[in-house]
C-alpha cells in the first residue's frame, strides 16, 4: 500500500496564508515552553541552597561516642597505655567505616577528640574554667610553637598507678591567647581541681600558634585557642590545654577510667549535600542512631548523636511543599495555555473551513489532509519548543521535560484534528431530519455531550477539592490542579449563564429607543454560546487573580528564604504570563468572529450606520465576555484563595500561617487591562477592515 504524500504546494500556501495565527500559537508555546522548562531545575537548584543553607545554619553535627578500653592492672593499679592516641585512630576509622559510602561522601573528613571534664581555675581570681583536650584528624591540625614545646610524657611509657596514688602530672600547650589571659609561661603550673576538690597537677609545656586557624578542627573546640565566655554559666569563662599524642596517656591516669569522653566528629559537606542526596543520606543517620548502643553501655559500642536527620527532614519537608505548591502555579499556567492554543487551532479552521472543504470535496482523503496539517503543526510546536527549550537552558541550570509535554501535543494534535473534523463534516452524506422529534433529539443528543463534559469538569474539580483537603498540596497531581479545576469549573458556569443573561438584556433593549445598544446587544447574543473564548478569558483573569494572592501572602509572611523567594518570583511570572496568554485569547476569539461581526456592521452602515456608530455597535458585541471576566475572573481567583490557601502549607516555608492579604491593586489593575484591550481591539479592526469596499462585503458568501 503506497502512503499519499503530502501536497506540498498546498502546505506552504496554507501555512503561508494563515502565518499570523500560526506565528502566535508558536510564541505561546516557546513562552510557556521556556516557564515549564526552566522553572522546575531551577527549583531543583534552589533546594539544593535551602539544603545547604540549612546545614551551615543548624549545624548537624554526627557525634559517636565509645568508652575507652579499661586500663585496670594487676594488684589492684592503672597502667599507663602509650599507644592510647593510636587506639583513638582506630576509633575515628572504625566510625568512618559505619558511614556507608553515600552518606561518607556527604561528609568532611572526620575529626577525633578526647576531651577531659571541666576543671576550676583555683587561683583566687574571677571564675574560670579549664579543659584538657587532644584533637586528631588525617594530617593535623598544625602548630607552631612559639615558646616551650609540645606536651611530653611524664613517665615512662608503661608506668603503672596504684588506686588513691596522688595526682598524675600532664603537661599541655596553651595558646597564645590562653596563655596571655593566664599569665602563664612554659613550665608553669596550672592550679586546677574538679568538683569535688581533688587537686589536678597539669603543667604547661610550651604555647603555640595555629598553622590555620580557620581549620574546621579548632571549631569544635574553640577555647583551645582563645578564652570563651559564658560556655559554663553567666560571667564564667573557659579556658584549654592542649594534648598531644605522647601526653594523652598522661591525661587518661590524672583522671578516672571513664572520665574523658571520646569523640569523632563528622561535619556535613554543604557543597557535596545536595537535594537528590537527601533520602539516601537522612536513612542512613537514622540506621545509626537506630543501632547505636546505649548511653549506659560499659562496652566499647558505638553511640551516634546527630541532628541532621531532623535538619533534613525540616527541610525535606519545606522543599516538598515548594515543590508542590510551584506544581500549583506551574499547572495553571499549562491550563490556560493549553485553552489558548485550543482557541488558535480554532481560529485555524473556522478560517480554512471552505479551503478544507473544497480539498475534500475534489477528491482528496482524510489522512492526507490530516497528515498536511499535522506536518504543519508540527513543525511549528516542535521549532517553537526548541525555541523554548534553549533560552531555558541558557537562564536557567537545567532542562525539564515533563511539564513541557501537554503543551507541545496540544500545540501538534488539536490543529490537525479540528481541522480534519471539519473536512470530514463538509462531505457526509447525514440529512437533516424532516420529523420535528427526530431533530429535536439530534439537538439534545448535542446538549447531552455537553452536558456531560461539563459534568466531567465538575466531578474533577470536587475531586481535586476533596483530594486536597484529605491529602494536602503533596498528594499529587490532583490536589495540586485545584485552582485549576475550580477556575474552569466557574468558567463554564459563567458560559452556561452568559447566554441567559444577553438574551435577557437583548428583550429589555428591544423596547427601548436606543438602536445602537440593540445592535450591539444582538451581536452579542448571537455570538454568547462561544465558549472557548470565554473560558480563555475567566480562566485567565481567575488564575492571575489566585497567582497574586499568593505572592501577596508570601511577601508578607517572609522576608527571605531561598525557597520562599523562588515561589515568590514564581507567583510574580504566573500574575504576569496568565493575563498576556488571556490577552492573547481575546485577540485570537476576536479574529475569529471578525469577518462575520464587520460583514454585519458593514451592511449595516449600507443603512445609514456611521463608522463611529458601528464602533460601538462592535465594542457591544465584544465587552459582554470581558466584563463578566473582568469581575468575574478576579472574584473566583479569590474564592479559590480562600478555599485552598488552608491546605497549601505555606507555613513550611514563611514560619506561620500567612494572613490571606487580598492584593486589590493587582486584582483591578487586571480587570482594566482587559477592559482596556476591547478599547484597542476595536479601532484596529476597524482600521483594518475600513481598507475593504461595501461592494466587496455586499457580495453572497463573501466575508
Amino acid at each position: 500500500m503506497r502512503i499519499p504524500a503530502p501536497h506540498w504546494p498546498s502546505v506552504v500556501g496554507r501555512a503561508r496564508a494563515d502565518a499570523g495565527p500560526l506565528l502566535l500559537a508558536a510564541v505561546v508555546v516557546a513562552v510557556v515552553t521556556l516557564l515549564a522548562g526552566a522553572m522546575p531545575p531551577t527549583l531543583s537548584a534552589t533546594a539544593d541552597a535551602a539544603v545547604r543553607d540549612a546545614v551551615r545554619r543548624t549545624g548537624g553535627d554526627l557525634q559517636v561516642h565509645a568508652r575507652m578500653e579499661g586500663d585496670d592492672g594487676p594488684d589492684g593499679s592503672r597502667l599507663r597505655h602509650p599507644r592510647l592516641a593510636e587506639d583513638v585512630d582506630d576509633f575515628r576509622a572504625r566510625a568512618t567505616d559505619e558511614l556507608g559510602p553515600s552518606l561518607r561522601a556527604a561528609l568532611h573528613p572526620p575529626v577525633a577528640t578526647v576531651t577531659s571534664p571541666t576543671l576550676k581555675i583555683t587561683d583566687g581570681s574571677v571564675l574560670r574554667t579549664f579543659q584538657l583536650a587532644y584533637v586528631a584528624r588525617d594530617g593535623g591540625p598544625d602548630v607552631t610553637w612559639i615558646a616551650g614545646g609540645p606536651p611530653q610524657p611524664t613517665a615512662s611509657a608503661t608506668a603503672s598507678v596504684p588506686y588513691g596514688a596522688p595526682p598524675w602530672p600532664v603537661q599541655v600547650g596553651l595558646s597564645e591567647a590562653d596563655a596571655a589571659a593566664l599569665q602563664f609561661r612554659p613550665g608553669a603550673r596550672i592550679p586546677l581541681a574538679d568538683d569535688q576538690g581533688n587537686v589536678k597537677k597539669v603543667q604547661v609545656s610550651g604555647i603555640f600558634r595555629p598553622r590555620d586557624s580557620a581549620d574546621p578542627a579548632w571549631r569544635l573546640l574553640p577555647s583551645l585557642l582563645s578564652p570563651v565566655a559564658g560556655v559554663d554559666g553567666t560571667g564564667s569563662t573557659r579556658f584549654a590545654g592542649l594534648l598531644s599524642r605522647d601526653s594523652l596517656p598522661d591525661a587518661r591516669l590524672s583522671f578516672g577510667q571513664d572520665e574523658l569522653r571520646r569523640t569523632v566528629w563528622f561535619t556535613p559537606d554543604p557543597i557535596r549535600l545536595t537535594w537528590d542526596a537527601v533520602p539516601s543520606v537522612a536513612a542512613k543517620v537514622v540506621a545509626l542512631k537506630a543501632a547505636s548502643g546505649s548511653s549506659g553501655a560499659r562496652d566499647g559500642s558505638l553511640k551516634w548523636e546527630t541532628r541532621l536527620d531532623g535538619v533534613l527532614r525540616h527541610v525535606s519537608s519545606q522543599v516538598d511543599a515548594a515543590f508542590a505548591q510551584a506544581s500549583i502555579l506551574l499547572i495553571t499556567l499549562l491550563a490556560v495555555a493549553v485553552l489558548v492554543l485550543l482557541l488558535a487551532a480554532d481560529l485555524l479552521v473556522h478560517r480554512r473551513a471552505p479551503a478544507l472543504a473544497a480539498a475534500r470535496q475534489r477528491g482528496m482523503s482524510l489522512p492526507v489532509i490530516g497528515g498536511e496539517l499535522l506536518l504543519e503543526s508540527a513543525v511549528m510546536a516542535l521549532l517553537a519548543a526548541a525555541a523554548g527549550l534553549g533560552l531555558a537552558r541558557a537562564v536557567a541550570p537545567g532542562v525539564s521535560w515533563e511539564w513541557v509535554a501537554p503543551v507541545v501535543v496540544t500545540a501538534v494534535a488539536a490543529g490537525p484534528a479540528f481541522g480534519t473534523l471539519t473536512a470530514a463534516r463538509a462531505t457526509r452524506d447525514r440529512r437533516v431530519p424532516a420529523n420535528r422529534s427526530a431533530r429535536r433529539w439530534v439537538r439534545n443528543t448535542v446538549r447531552l455531550r455537553r452536558a456531560a463534559l461539563e459534568t466531567g469538569v465538575l466531578v474533577a474539580a470536587s475531586g481535586a477539592v476533596v483530594a486536597l483537603y484529605q491529602r494536602g498540596i503533596g498528594g499529587g497531581v490532583l490536589p495540586a490542579s485545584t485552582p485549576a479545576l475550580c477556575s474552569l469549573a466557574g468558567a463554564l458556569i459563567l458560559a452556561r449563564a452568559l447566554p441567559l443573561g444577553m438574551r435577557f438584556v437583548l428583550k429589555r433593549l428591544l423596547r427601548s429607543s436606543r438602536p445602537l445598544a440593540v445592535f450591539g446587544a444582538a451581536r452579542a447574543a448571537a455570538t454568547s454560546a462561544r465558549v472557548l473564548p470565554l473560558l480563555v478569558l475567566v480562566t485567565s483573569v481567575a488564575l492571575a487573580s489566585y497567582a497574586l494572592t499568593l505572592g501577596a501572602a508570601v511577601g508578607h509572611g517572609t522576608a527571605d528564604g531561598p525557597l520562599a523567594s523562588g515561589l515568590l518570583r514564581l507567583a510574580w511570572v504566573s500574575a504576569v504570563t496568565l493575563p498576556v496568554l488571556g490577552l492573547l485569547g481575546l485577540a485570537l476569539g476576536t479574529a475569529a468572529g471578525a469577518p462575520e461581526r464587520w460583514q454585519t456592521l458593514t451592511r449595516l452602515r449600507t443603512l445609514g450606520l456611521r463608522p463611529r456608530e458601528a464602533r460601538w455597535v462592535a465594542a457591544g458585541e465584544l465587552l459582554p465576555p470581558v466584563v463578566v471576566a473582568a469581575v468575574g475572573g478576579p472574584l473566583l481567583g479569590v474564592l479559590l484563595a480562600r478555599l485552598t490557601f488552608g491546605s497549601l502549607a505555606l507555613r513550611l516555608l514563611t514560619g506561620a500561617d500567612p494572613a490571606l492579604a487580598l492584593p486589590w491593586w493587582g486584582l483591578g489593575l487586571v480587570a482594566v487591562v482587559f477592559l482596556a484591550a476591547v478599547a484597542v481591539v476595536v479601532p484596529v479592526e476597524s482600521a483594518l477592515r475600513r481598507r475593504r469596499r461595501l461592494g466587496e462585503v455586499l457580495r453572497a458568501g463573501d466575508s
